[in-house]
C-alpha cells in the first residue's frame, strides 16, 4: 500500500518559520515537518550538521571510570589489548582505538577474532591473546556486553576490562566499565554503531584529534545500517568531507578508486567500501582489513585494498550459490511459516547472512541461516519492520547456547538437535506477537505530484543527504494512464516514459511495459533527480515501483475481459468449490498472513465476499514480495512455487498452467460474455468493419471510434479470433487486416472457448 506522509495539522506556521529562518522553500520545509522537524532549530542542525552539535562524551554514564583507568594504564606503562570483531564496525572500531590510543601515547595492541573463531569474546582468542600480550587492560570495541562469563575469568586472570559496545544489553552485563550507547544510563542518542562508541572514548582522551577518524566512523555507520539521524547524522556528514577531500584514511581511499565510486555520497559507501571491508572477514581474513587500516605504509595498503577488492568479488560468487541452494531447500518448507530456518553443514559463516538479508527482502519475513561445525549449527539472522529480532530470540532463549544483536540482525548459537525445536517455538512466537501489518511493508512517499515538478525543489532536495536507515532519500508518486513506455533502445532492459509532470526513467522495467501502457490507471513511484552534462542541468525521475490503482470500473472489467481472450491454450486441473467454500479460504487467510493467492476475473464477484480489504489487490501478475497472500485480478503467467494454493473467485474463461493445488469457484462466471455473438454473420460483419479502416488501428479503443462500433468487447473478440487466424497482423504497433486469406472461423480456439463458456 502507497501511503503519503503529511505534516501534523496546524503546522502551518511552523512550516513558514523554517521556510524563512533556512531560506528554503515551504515545499521543502513541508517535507522536514513531516519527516518529525519540531523546530526552526532542529531544522537548522539538520540542513546543516556540524560538529557543534555533538553530544558530550562524557555523558556516557561510564565514559569517566574508562578514561581514568587508561590514562593510568598509559602513566605505568601497562600493557593494553584492544579486543575487536570481524565486520566492518568492529574493524573500522578496532582501528579507531588503536591509532586514537597511539595519539594519547600507547602503543596498543589490535586483534580481531577470525569468523570461525566465533562473535565476541571467544575462549580460543582469548588464551592466545594472554599468553602472547599478557595484557593489563583490554579493551572491546563492538562486542563484550554479552560477555559476562569470559570477562569474569579475566578479572580472576588479573586482567582488566573495559568494554565499549552498541549492541542490545543482556539480562546480565558484565562486571566491569561498561560504555554503551544503550545502557540508558544518560547519554541521549541510542543508535550509535561500535566505531561510533570507540570515535567517542578517544575523543574524551584527545578532543577534537579524534575528528580525524570520523572517515572511519562515517563507513562504520552505514555499513551497520545505523539510523542516520541525530549524531550519526553529523558524523556521516563530517566523515564524508573528509573522504572527498582526500584528507581520509588511505586505505578509503584505495578501496574507493577500486570500486568505482563516482559520487561520494552515504548510498556509494554502502555499496563500495562497506562491502569490501566486510567482504575481508566473510572469507575468513579479517586480519587483513584491520592492517590496511592501521597501516602507515603506502604499497602496503595498495596490495590490501587490492586483496579486499578481490574478496569481495570471491564473495560474490559463493554468495549466489549458497542463496540458489538456500531457495532449493525452502521449496521443502511451508509456506505457511513466519520465519524461515535454514541450515547444511556446507555453508560458509562468513557469508550466511548476506544471504539472510536478500532472502528477507525477498520474502517478506525474517530469515536465520546456519552453518554448521562439529554439530553446531552458528546461525546469522535478519528481520523486517517491526518484527524485532533479538527479542524473538529472547523469547526461546532456552534451547539457545548463546545470541546477541540488535532488533533487525544478530547471531545465535544453538545445539543441532536443537533446530526443530527452536524451528517451532520461534515460530510460534512471532505469529502470536506480530500481525499482518508488520509482514505487509507499505510505501511511504513524500507526496502525491499533480503539478510540475521543480528543479528548485529536486536541487533542495540534496540538504535530504546523507540518506539511509531513517532518512531515506524523499520519493514522490503520481499517477498515469497509458504511458508510452518504449525500451531505452533495442533489447534494453530499461524503459523511459514522459508525464506531464516530469521524464520518467525505470531501470530494468522492460517486465511493466504491460502494465505501463495498459488503459489502467497506475501509481508510479519514483525519486528525483538533477544531473549536469555539459554544463546543462537535467531532472529525471527514477522509478522506484509501478502498482495497478485497480477500482471496479467499466475500464478494468474490459481490460480483464481482453486479458482473458489472449491467453494461451493449456488448461489446468483444479477442484471445483462455491462461493461459501472460497469465503471459508479468505477467512483462513486473514490468519495466516501467508501461502494465498487469490484471483478474480469480474470485479463484480467481488460483492459476495467479505474481508477481502485485508489482501494487497495487483493487476494480472504478483508483484508483491514473497509469499504473503494477494488478491490478483486476473492472471499471467506467475512463479507460484512459493504458495500452497491459488483460489479462482470466480470461473475464468481459461486456466493458466500454475503448477500447485488450484480451486475455481464455478458458481460465479468470471467471463463476462453477456451479449456476445459468437456466429459466423457477426464475426464476418466485425472483419469488413476492420478491413475498410484505413491504415490500420492500433488497439480496440480506436477500432470501435473508427467503425462506430458501441460493443467494445464484441469488437475486441473479434479482433483475438482474426488475430490468431492469421486474418489481422501487428506491424509497427498497428493491427493490419490480411487480404485474400480464405479460412475457416470455427476452427478459431478462442472462439470455440467462448462458446463452450456460454453454454
Amino acid at each position: 500500500m502507497i501511503i503519503t506522509k503529511t505534516p501534523p495539522s496546524g503546522s502551518e506556521n511552523l512550516i513558514k518559520e523554517i521556510s524563512g529562518r533556512c531560506g528554503v522553500s515551504t515545499a521543502f520545509a513541508k517535507l522536514l515537518v513531516t519527516r518529525g522537524i519540531k523546530s526552526a532549530e532542529e531544522a537548522e542542525k539538520f540542513i546543516r550538521p556540524d560538529k557543534k552539535y555533538l553530544h558530550d562524551p562524557y555523558l556516557f554514564g561510564g565514559m569517566k571510570a574508562a578514561t581514568e583507568r587508561i590514562k593510568a594504564a598509559k602513566e605505568n606503562g601497562e600493557t593494553v589489548v584492544i579486543y575487536g570483531d570481524y565486520d566492518a564496525d568492529g574493524i573500522t572500531a578496532t582501528a579507531i582505538m588503536y591509532r586514537g590510543l597511539k595519539v594519547f601515547g600507547i602503543d596498543a595492541y589490535a586483534v580481531v577474532p577470525e569468523r570461525e573463531n566465533g562473535y565476541g569474546l571467544t575462549e580460543g582468542v582469548l588464551e592466545r591473546v594472554l599468553e602472547e600480550y599478557c595484557p593489563d587492560l583490554i579493551i572491546t570495541v563492538d562486542c563484550g556486553i554479552s560477555s559476562y562469563a569470559e570477562i569474569e575469568e579475566l578479572k580472576d586472570l588479573g586482567v582488566d576490562v573495559i568494554v565499549t559496545d552498541h549492541h542490545e544489553i543482556p539480562e546480565q552485563i558484565p562486571d566491569c566499565t561498561v560504555v554503551n550507547c544503550k545502557l540508558g544510563d544518560g547519554y541521549p542518542f541510542d543508535g550509535l554503531c561500535g566505531a561510533g562508541v570507540a570515535y567517542k572514548v578517544i575523543s574524551a582522551l584527545v578532543g577534537e584529534e579524534a575528528d580525524n577518524f570520523l572517515d572511519l566512523v562515517a563507513v562504520a555507520t552505514i555499513a551497520d545500517s545505523m539510523p542516520l539521524t541525530d549524531e550519526n547524522r553529523i558524523l556521516v556528514s563530517e566523515g564524508l568531507k573528509l573522504i572527498k577531500s582526500g584528507r581520509c584514511s588511505k586505505v578509503i581511499r584505495a578501496i574507493c578508486e577500486s570500486g568505482g565510486a563516482k559520487e561520494l555520497v552515504a548510498s556509494s559507501l554502502a555499496y563500495t567500501v562497506a562491502p569490501r571491508v566486510n567482504a575481508a572477514g566473510r572469507m575468513g581474513d579479517a586480519y587483513s582489513a584491520l592492517v590496511a587500516f592501521t597501516s602507515e605504509d603506502n604499497f602496503e595498503i595498495k596490495i590490501l585494498a587490492d586483496k579486499l577488492n578481490s574478496y569481495n568479488a570471491a564473495r560474490q560468487t559463493e554468495c549466489d550459490v549458497l542463496y540458489k541452494a538456500a531457495k532449493e531447500k525452502l521449496r521443502t518448507k511451508s509456506p505457511l511459516s513466519r520465519i524461515i530456518v535454514l541450515y547444511d553443514k556446507g555453508w560458509k559463516s562468513g557469508i550466511i547472512g548476506i544471504v539472510a538479508a536478500k532472502l528477507m527482502e525477498e520474502y517478506s519475513k525474517p530469515v536465520i541461516l546456519f552453518s554448521e561445525k562439529d554439530g553446531v549449527l552458528h546461525g546469522s539472522a535478519r528481520s523486517l519492520g517491526d518484527i524485532n529480532i533479538f527479542k524473538s530470540l529472547t523469547a526461546v532463549q532456552d534451547v539457545l547456547e548463546a545470541f546477541g544483536g540488535h532488533a533487525q540482525a544478530a547471531g545465535v548459537t544453538i545445539k543441532k538437535e536443537n533446530i526443530g525445536v527452536f524451528e517451532e517455538k520461534i515460530n510460534e512466537y512471532i505469529a502470536k506477537t506480530y500481525d499482518a501489518t508488520a509482514f505487509a511493508k507499505d510505501i511511504e512517499v513524500d507526496g502525491f505530484i499533480t503539478g510540475k515538478f521543480k528543479a528548485e525543489l529536486a536541487r533542495e532536495l540534496e540538504l535530504f543527504e546523507p540518506c539511509g536507515v531513517d532518512n531515506r532519500r524523499p520519493v514522490f508518486a503520481l499517477n498515469v494512464t497509458e504511458a508510452n513506455a518504449s525500451p531505452l533502445k533495442y533489447g534494453s532492459p530499461h524503459v523511459s516514459f514522459s508525464t506531464p509532470y516530469i521524464d520518467l526513467l525505470y531501470f530494468n522495467g522492460y517486465d511493466s511495459l504491460a502494465l505501463l501502457n495498459s488503459a489502467n490507471e497506475k501509481t508510479v513511484v519514483f525519486e528525483p533527480r538533477l544531473s549536469t552534462f555539459n554544463d546543462r542541468e537535467s531532472l529525471k525521475g527514477i522509478v522506484k515501483s509501478v502498482s495497478a490503482v485497480i477500482g471496479d470500473g467499466e475500464d478494468v472489467k474490459f481490460s480483464l475481459y481482453r486479458n482473458q481472450l489472449s491467453n494461451a491454450d493449456e488448461l489446468e486441473t483444479y477442484e471445483k468449490i462455491d462461493t461459501a467454500q472460497a469465503q471459508k479460504f479468505i477467512d483462513e487467510a486473514t490468519k495466516e498472513i501467508y501461502g494465498t493467492v487469490f484471483v478474480v476475473n469480474n470485479p463484480d464477484s467481488l460483492k459476495k465476499y467479505k474481508r477481502l480489504e485485508t489482501f494487497d489487490r495487483e493487476y494480472l501478475k504478483k508483484t508483491c514480495k514473497g509469499n504473503l497472500n494477494v488478491l490478483c485480478y486476473g492472471i499471467s503467467t506467475v512463479d507460484f512455487d512459493e504458495y500452497e494454493r491459488v483460489v479462482f473467485l470466480d470461473k475464468p474463461l481459461y486456466m493458466p498452467i500454475i503448477g500447485i493445488k488450484t480451486y475455481v469457484n464455478t458458481e460465479l462466471n468470471g467471463f463476462d460474455a453477456e451479449g456476445l455473438k459468437t456466429d459466423r454473420d457477426a464475426l464476418v460483419g466485425a472483419y469488413l468493419e476492420l478491413k475498410n479502416i484505413a491504415g490500420g488501428f492500433t488497439d480496440v479503443k480506436e477500432a470501435c471510434e473508427k467503425c462506430g462500433e458501441k460493443n467494445a468487447k464484441q469488437l475486441a473478440l473479434a479482433v483475438k479470433v482474426f488475430e490468431e487466424l492469421g486474418l489481422l497482423v501487428q506491424k509497427n504497433g498497428k493491427y493490419l487486416v490480411v487480404g485474400g486469406k480464405k479460412c475457416d472461423i470455427n476452427s478459431s480456439v478462442i472462439l470455440n472457448r467462448v462458446k463452450d463458456y456460454i453454454k
